[in-house]
């Protein structure tokens, strides 16, 4: 038996980097590769920034991270949306994904996912003082990224942690209740 009819099946629509499909009202996001450039993401921004408030939004986040300033678009649009944003983690979540993953109204965290923070990475290009400048620059924007987008996730000791290099490995149950914490903190 075979769980799905073929030929109601649109494939082309399912290749996109991040498919959004519409169920009952819902629509289902689909970061399921490596987070890509910002340009990938113009469709689902869009949809989040022009949605209204009786709109709702399912995340589905299997993704090892990416593109970081793809992630804080994608986290801005949410923020700005009128909809429901609820963040559902199967399989793997990392790096850029977290902060994306975190960002939703709700968290709910699949059994045997893995959830793992760690400091950004990068690769550039260009003259001596340039890339001085652009590393100075990075390092402090995104240090204040994630203590914004960890707070009340990571303590503030994790996050130094975290800026120094520490990976964290997060099992289900603890992403969990980090997360239970995290509205008790902020009133969410």
């Amino acid at each position: 038996m075979s769980c799905c009819n073929e030929n109601t099946i649109d494939y082309k629509e399912w290749n996109k980097h991040v498919p959004i499909k519409e169920k009952d009202g819902v629509f289902f996001v689909y970061i399921t590769d490596d987070i890509e450039i910002p340009a990938a993401y113009n469709e689902l921004t869009h949809r989040l920034y022009t949605a209204s408030a009786e709109d709702n939004f399912v995340f589905v986040i299997n993704s090892g991270g990416g593109v970081v300033e793809s992630a804080i678009m994608i986290i801005d649009a949410i923020q700005r949306s009128e909809a429901t944003v609820k963040m559902l983690v199967t399989g793997f979540c990392a790096s850029a994904g977290t902060i994306i993953a975190l960002s939703g109204a709700e968290l709910e965290v699949a059994d045997h996912s893995a959830f793992m923070i760690h400091n950004y990475s990068a690769g550039f290009g260009g003259k001596g003082h340039e890339l001085k400048a652009r590393q100075t620059f990075m390092d402090n924007s995104l240090n204040s990224a994630f203590a914004d987008y960890y707070k009340g996730f990571l303590t503030e000791t994790e996050v130094e942690e975290v800026i120094e290099g520490k990976d964290f490995w997060l099992a289900p149950d603890e992403v969990r209740t980090r997360w239970e914490t995290r509205k008790k903190l902020t009133g969410a």
